[in-house]
């Protein structure tokens, strides 16, 4: 997000401070994180860190350097309301009895549900089935993939949300607003590359900002690329032959998307098939198993 709209958007109205020196801007610093981490304790373990830090690292040669706390403050509280707002904050509770925190792919649904379902409903259906098919797809893969790959499924389109469109490119946008708000580099770069996205950059003239994101080119990538490809914009299963189809007839020729087309449809195509031949693998293994007796 931009400075100005990520600063403007708080409702946090600064105190008066006096003069500070290093050692106690630090020491606000951490015990803003504390709170934070306090008010929203069912966010996802170190979110609320890399939050802090991230904001911290814009502040840093802010001029006057008391005011950096309360800049931090502003940006991470406006960046925790846009996402999980009341959400990520547990109410009151007896002792050991408190809302467990989130999952990474816990959170991610608890933001783009925030973010997608009012404004862009049928964005929101889409996403649910991305979702849902990453769920069912996810168990090629260990754990720790496994949660990457829904997450990042979950949170795939949320650039098109109208409060993150900055440059108008989708997977642009989400990746930059899910970095500011300290989502691990892996989750945004999957966001960022989705299915094909480095040759639409190039056609709108975002390779730069694309560049910032590292494309992984592996099994889970491709997983994230069959689930969007195989998922209709109703969030209903659809064959990759007629989800082809359907975007070019819904998007047109002219569209960036359609016209990448011609560049990473190949690729697209690749990947999706690279992730049946994974799942036709795990069947028959499992058939095998069964006829074993296993």
């Amino acid at each position: 997000m931009s400075d100005q709209s990520t600063v403007e958007g708080s409702d946090v109205r600064p105190t008066s401070v006096d003069d500070l020196d290093d050692t106690q801007i630090e020491e606000r610093i951490q015990q803003l994180e504390q709170r934070l981490a306090r008010e929203h304790d069912r966010m996802p373990s170190g979110l609320v860190h890399r939050m802090v830090e991230y904001a911290r690292a814009r502040f840093a040669h802010a001029r006057i350097r008391r005011f950096v706390p309360i800049l931090v403050e502003r940006t991470v509280r406006a960046h925790l309301d846009l996402t999980t707002g009341a959400a990520g904050r547990s109410g009151p509770a007896a002792a050991g009895n408190g809302p467990r925190p989130y999952s990474m792919p816990e959170w991610a649904r608890v933001v783009a549900h925030r973010l997608l379902s009012g404004d862009l409903p049928r964005r929101w259906a889409h996403t649910q089935g991305v979702a849902r098919r990453a769920g069912e797809v996810g168990t090629l893969f260990v754990s720790t993939d496994r949660e990457v790959l829904v997450a990042a499924a979950w949170l795939h389109d949320i650039g098109y949300a109208p409060a993150l469109v900055r440059t108008g490119f989708h997977p642009v946008d989400g990746a930059r607003f899910l970095g500011a708000s300290g989502v691990p580099d892996r989750v945004c770069a999957l966001v960022a590359h989705h299915t094909g996205a480095a040759a639409v950059a190039d056609l709108l003239g975002l390779s730069g900002e694309l560049a910032r994101f590292p494309d992984e080119r592996g099994a889970v990538r491709d997983a994230l690329w069959f689930c969007d490809m195989t998922t209709s914009p109703d969030g209903e299963p659809v064959s990759y032959a007629d989800r082809l189809a359907e975007l070019r007839a819904r998007r047109g020729p002219a569209d960036p998307v359609v016209r990448a087309l011609a560049v990473n449809g190949s690729e697209r195509a690749a990947a999706v098939r690279r992730t049946e031949q994974l799942l036709e693998h795990v069947e028959t293994r499992a058939a095998g198993r069964s006829r074993c007796g296993y």
